[in-house]
C-alpha cells in the first residue's frame, strides 16, 4: 500500500510539473514572435514527453503487479541460492519455455535478486508481450 501512495504521489507531482509546463509555453505563445513560438514549440514537446514516459512507466508497473500477483514459484525455486536460481531460469528458457511468461518473469526475479536493474525490466517487458498473446 506504501508503494501506492508513493507512486500517485509521483504522478501528481508529474502532473503539477506538467501544468507549470503548459502555463510557460502559453506565456511564451502570448509573447508570440519567432522565438516566443519557437520556445513554445520547445516548451510543448517536454511536455509531451514527460507526459508519454510518466504514462509508459506507470503501465509497466501496474502490468508487472499483474503478472507477479499471478505467479507461483516452484517450490524447487524457492530454496536455491540466487545464482542457481538465475542458471535454473536461464536453462528453462534455452529448453523452449521462451513463449511461457512465468519463464521470463521468473528470470527477471533472478535477475533483481542478482541487482542487475537492466537485465530485470527486459525480462519483465518480455513476460509482459509474452503474456499478452
Amino acid at each position: 500500500m506504501r508503494e501506492k501512495i508513493f507512486v500517485a504521489l509521483l504522478v501528481l507531482i508529474t502532473a503539477a510539473y506538467a501544468w507549470g509546463l503548459g502555463w510557460i509555453a502559453w506565456g511564451f505563445l502570448r509573447a508570440g514572435g519567432g522565438v516566443g513560438y519557437g520556445l513554445a514549440l520547445g516548451v510543448l514537446i517536454l511536455l509531451l514527453l514527460t507526459v508519454w514516459v510518466t504514462w509508459r512507466e506507470v503501465l509497466f508497473g501496474l502490468r508487472a503487479g499483474q503478472l507477479s500477483g499471478r505467479y507461483e514459484p516452484p517450490a524447487a525455486a524457492i530454496a536455491q541460492e540466487r545464482r542457481e536460481e538465475f542458471d535454473a531460469a536461464r536453462a528453462a528458457l534455452e529448453d523452449g519455455a521462451d513463449q511461457d511468461w512465468r519463464a521470463w518473469f521468473r528470470l527477471a526475479l533472478a535477475y533483481d535478486a542478482l541487482r542487475d536493474r537492466k537485465g530485470a525490466r527486459m525480462a519483465t517487458r518480455r513476460a509482459i508481450e509474452v503474456s499478452r498473446r
